[in-house]
């Protein structure tokens, strides 16, 4: 197990022996359960479009506004996507495609219920997508990621209708995809960005949040035990991530796309 402070391998150790933190919330995290001690400290990356800059390098980036992004690398991420894919109902709920994905996985019930109002213009459903998923943003930020995932979650049927009036803009199928990851339907957002993939083969950023949630999704299978699966994904994960990064080497999303390549596993 990895220290979400300092990234040192703490092993099963309660403290982080590197740098002291407590660890049995991580562990709480891990089975799957939530205790209000996950989390750290998230960043913002910059101006409207911006990708994630590459100290950042495992987290989404996309949406038309900046995305979330976290000061730590890979162990904490996961134990965050664990927390929401748990409290969302767990893995493999289908995903409703076009209708936002989270019909299968609701808002936890602890969280306060977010409504997704899917009225309006494009331009309308655009903003208020935005604004739903800056104020998940800010949960998680507070650490309060159930209720982030309700944000995200409600974001992710607002672009889903957006998507309907007007498809095929590669911005937003990326943030409606980053939503759905937030919201705990890695499967939803996977096949979203697919989408965006198929129709902008060129898309740099949607190669590189594929490889992103790919990433994430075989810490997952691999802390589930099914080392086999998880390489698999790894492996898809790491083509996705040279495919971003030959787009545009010197993009920052092309330097997040090399970093997280130096990230993953053998």
């Amino acid at each position: 197990m990895y220290c979400p402070e300092c990234g040192n391998d703490a092993h099963d150790a309660k403290f982080c022996p590197e740098c002291g933190a407590n660890l049995s919330g991580v562990k709480s995290a891990l089975r799957g359960k939530t205790t209000g001690q996950q989390g750290g400290k998230a960043g913002r990356s910059g101006d409207k479009g911006g990708a994630a800059t590459p100290a950042a390098s495992n987290e989404p980036s996309g949406r038309l506004s900046p995305a979330v992004i976290w000061g730590g690398f890979g162990a904490l991420a996961v134990i965050v996507i664990i927390v929401v894919v748990m409290a969302s109902g767990g893995f493999g709920g289908d995903s409703s495609g076009d209708g936002g994905g989270t019909a299968e996985n609701p808002a936890p019930a602890t969280a306060t219920a977010v409504p997704a109002d899917t009225s309006g213009s494009y331009r309308e459903l655009v903003e208020r997508g935005n604004s739903l998923y800056d104020q998940g943003d800010a949960a998680f930020r507070d650490q309060d990621f159930e209720q982030g995932s309700a944000f995200f979650s409600a974001a992710a049927k607002v672009y889903a209708a957006a998507w309907k009036k007007q498809p095929g803009d590669p911005a937003l199928g990326t943030d409606y995809s980053v939503a759905l990851f937030y919201s705990g339907d890695i499967p939803g957002a996977l096949e979203r960005i697919e989408a965006v993939i198929e129709a902008d083969p060129g898309f740099q950023k949607a190669w590189l949040n594929k490889g992103i949630f790919l990433s994430h999704e075989a810490r997952l299978v691999e802390q589930e035990g099914d080392e086999k699966q998880a390489q698999k994904l790894f492996d898809q994960a790491r083509t996705a991530f040279t495919r971003a990064a030959a787009i545009d080497p010197a993009s920052e999303a092309g330097q997040q796309a090399d970093a997280s390549l130096e990230q993953l596993p053998e």
